[in-house]
């Protein structure tokens, strides 16, 4: 009898050890799997800080890397939290320069960013979800005409406002031939039916250093990383609410751009070298981040 539990004993100790062996080698990063980065700049509009805006464009030229920056066409001009009727601000042509320059020199992408950024409720902050088809339409086809008019070139990629949208939002962009919808994992409803590219971000600049280390043990075998980001993370534009400075982050940049491992990709970039940003694997990664 003795001898018995003795052999399940040492029986159970060796299955336990071989699982604690095989999650171990689990977790070794895959040599030869590649992590996709993709930095997303958002709130690009007449108002905002066009000095950190070169700064931050300056620092992907010379990494040799595309950003994408969420544009806002018509910015409101008051407080964005405020859905009480406004003016609104247009793209100024000093700020379509520069994304026109930056475009065709390969360092930007430019993505639509709503029609003004200014909710619709006071409630809930957004720009989108909740209104009708109709108004949906119009407002991504007028936004969508002055950034197209102003870097004469297509734009096929939308960011909501406050990443939030709904059916109607993807019905409009779908009609209207957007290939691209940039959101968050949790906000917003899908069906696997729709067309639509998805590369929610996942990422913050805190943030990234762990995510990029995480994705090269995950089972995903095209990890992409979505950072999401704003002039008000820069300590030099918001002491209170930033959390890093421009010096921190040309060095992450630097880090990333020195791992062989890692690619630097706009979000345009991305859709055309990623196998499945489909509607089906995105849903799948809303079940893993619920």
């Amino acid at each position: 009898m003795k001898t018995v539990v003795l052999f399940q004993r040492i029986l159970v100790t060796f299955l336990f050890l071989c699982m604690v062996s095989f999650t171990a080698c689990n977790k070794h990063p895959i040599d030869n799997k590649q992590v996709n980065v993709v930095f997303r700049l958002d709130d690009y509009s007449a108002c905002s800080n066009t000095d950190m805006e070169l700064r931050i464009i300056d620092a992907f030229r010379k990494n040799e890397a595309c950003i994408t920056l969420g544009v806002i066409p018509y910015v409101c001009a008051g407080d964005i939290h405020d859905p009480s009727p406004q003016d609104v601000i247009p793209l100024t042509s000093m700020k379509g320069d520069i994304l026109k320059s930056g475009f065709n020199d390969g360092v930007l992408d430019v993505a639509l960013h709503g029609y003004s950024h200014q909710t619709i409720s006071a409630e809930q902050w957004t720009e989108f979800s909740g209104l009708d088809y109709n108004r949906q339409v119009k407002r991504l086809a007028n936004g969508r005409k002055l950034l197209e008019s102003m870097i004469d070139a297509p734009i096929s990629t939308f960011v909501p406002p406050w990443n939030r949208y709904d059916v109607n939002t993807l019905r409009a962009l779908e009609a209207l031939g957007f290939s691209t919808l940039s959101a968050d994992n949790k906000r917003g409803e899908v069906t696997e039916k729709c067309k639509l590219n998805f590369l929610p971000y996942s990422s913050s600049l805190s943030g990234l250093r762990d995510a990029v280390e995480a994705s090269r043990t995950s089972s995903d075998t095209q990890p992409v990383i979505v950072v999401l980001f704003h002039e008000y993370d820069f300590k030099e534009i918001d002491e209170k609410r930033g959390s890093i400075t421009y010096q921190e982050f040309y060095a992450l940049l630097n880090w990333l751009k020195s791992r062989k491992y890692v690619r630097l990709l706009s979000i345009s970039q991305a859709t055309q070298v990623i196998t499945d940003l489909s509607a089906k694997r995105f849903l799948m990664s809303k079940l893993d981040h619920s």
